[in-house]
């Protein structure tokens, strides 16, 4: 029998399981529901906890170097990482990241986390006004952010937080999160309307949306 890994009490008045990046079931239960129908509940819903934990660990197994931080994500591609003797600054090549020759491995994760800041402050901007023009949205600020939860957000003051791993991701899943973030200035809610604004954009974005899942393991890196 499936067990959860953890049990939250809330004011809420039915069950609710989640399978959290690392494949742990969650189980949010009302605070005088019995452990006994807690544990029935789990045991009719084995088929999918299970479904949903092997997808999930077969995504952590394909991309066990880049959780390893032996491979190194940008644009959705891998590169290796290459130390090299004699250079200062961060480079990257057709197929691996070029990094100082240092021994002192949390000072390269630093500066290689620094690197990808730096890239996300230039490009994310960019794409943000490049999208905000052809939307014709007037946003108040954009910030990058290191979140552990979300890829993006934006507040009813219209201000915009991206998540600085967004530059880890391919191309077309990064100017949904952007076009998806702006949409919300205009609609400040998920509602149909919401995601028309979006389809104008980007017609596909339903496939965007099925694909950045895939990356969720990517918010736990970096911290």
């Amino acid at each position: 029998m499936i067990k959860p890994d953890l049990i939250v009490r809330t004011y809420r008045r039915s069950l609710c399981l989640k399978i959290s990046k690392d494949g742990s079931l969650i189980v949010q239960a009302p605070k005088r529901l019995n452990m006994n129908d807690i544990l029935k509940y789990i045991q009719e819903k084995e088929k999918w906890i299970k479904s949903k934990q092997t997808e999930i660990q077969n995504r952590l197994n394909i991309n066990k170097d880049v959780i390893k931080y032996n491979q190194f994500l940008f644009f959705g591609k891998k590169y290796l990482l290459q130390k090299i003797q004699g250079i200062k600054k961060i480079e990257l090549t057709e197929n691996s990241l070029l990094v100082p020759n240092i021994d002192d491995l949390d000072l390269i994760f630093m500066k290689i986390k620094k690197w990808y800041i730096l890239n996300a402050n230039k490009i994310l901007k960019e794409r943000v006004e490049y999208f905000a023009d052809i939307m014709q949205i007037d946003y108040a600020s954009i910030t990058i952010s290191n979140s552990k939860t979300r890829w993006g957000s934006c507040d009813n003051f219209r201000n915009i937080k991206l998540n600085f791993r967004l530059i880890m991701l391919p191309h077309k899943i990064i100017d949904f999160v952007i076009i998806h973030e702006l949409a919300h200035i205009i609609e400040f809610n998920h509602s149909k309307q919401f995601y028309k604004i979006i389809s104008t954009i980007m017609p596909n974005y339903k496939l965007q949306q099925k694909n950045i899942k895939e990356y969720d393991y990517l918010l736990s890196l970096y911290r």
